[in-house]
């Protein structure tokens, strides 16, 4: 008599099997652009659930809080590099109004800052900065608990993120 076990490769084809039909049947995705007659660029990462009033960035890093998104907006170019630093950073580009944001800070990557929550610029620690002093501790924690990270920055120590807030 046969083993009503069936084999573990007889269970890793039909897993297969099931994800290929899943993914060429389409599962529940949203439709893409061409079917869903939008015109302008972010319409796909407009998503359905409700952002209106999310906080929000442009591509200069100002920040504001989402409208919901319009249907006739006008044919707009997209900011591909605006978009794409969005994406890479993690976040998701949204449509709010008629404009592509990004639900978070992208033009604030390269800005750091000291331990009175001041934005300064990171710029490469020079040969003759020997003597930098260590961050505080106060400031350590308040950077690091806040999920943020220390570099030295010319001869200070800086927070990739805002240690007050």
């Amino acid at each position: 008599m046969s083993d009503p076990t069936p084999s573990p490769i007889l269970r890793v084809l039909s897993c297969a099997a099931f994800l290929v039909a899943v993914s060429t049947c389409g599962g529940s995705s949203p439709p893409g652009p061409a079917t869903a007659g939008a015109t302008h660029p972010a319409a796909l990462t407009s998503a359905t659930s409700p952002i209106a009033g999310s906080r929000v960035f442009d591509a200069h890093g100002r920040g504001r809080d989402c409208e919901a998104p319009r249907k006739n907006c006008p044919d707009a170019a997209p900011e591909t590099e605006f978009t794409d630093r969005c994406k890479l950073a993690g976040y998701r580009v949204l449509l709010c109004g008629c404009d592509s944001v990004c639900s978070g800070d992208v033009a604030a990557a390269g800005r750091y800052f000291d331990a009175a929550g001041h934005p300064k610029e990171c710029e490469t620690a020079p040969a003759d900065c020997a003597s930098v002093r260590p961050a505080s501790a106060a400031f350590q924690d308040a950077c690091t608990e806040r999920t943020h990270r220390l570099r030295q920055c010319g001869c200070e120590w800086l927070c990739s993120g805002d240690p007050t807030k």
